[in-house]
């Protein structure tokens, strides 16, 4: 499945579990507007492709999730969102 297939999968389906061919796919055809280090889920990455923009993520276990969003602001707020609950889950770590 090439990064095109997989946004127009997107529109059906979210989350979609891809596997690391396939993100490595994605991240070869997309734009990487943004990338954070959860230091706990591995990273998160807003990505545009094609004018459709994708929050894609990884699971605590490594599996890699694609989600595809309505806009650039709403993926910028998941990630947000997605980053204050792993830093709270951390709270008292260390």
């Amino acid at each position: 499945m090439n990064g095109r297939d997989l946004a127009a999968d997107l529109r059906f389906q979210a989350p979609l579990p891809i596997d690391r061919k396939a993100l490595m796919d994605l991240l070869e055809a997309a734009n990487v507007l943004r990338q954070e280090n959860t230091h706990v889920a591995g990273w998160i990455r807003v990505l545009s492709l094609d004018g459709v923009i994708l929050v894609q993520e990884e699971t605590p276990d490594g599996h890699a999730l694609v989600r595809r969003m309505p806009s650039l602001e709403t993926a910028g707020q998941f990630v947000d969102r997605r980053l204050d609950a792993y830093e709270r889950a951390c709270d008292g770590c260390g």
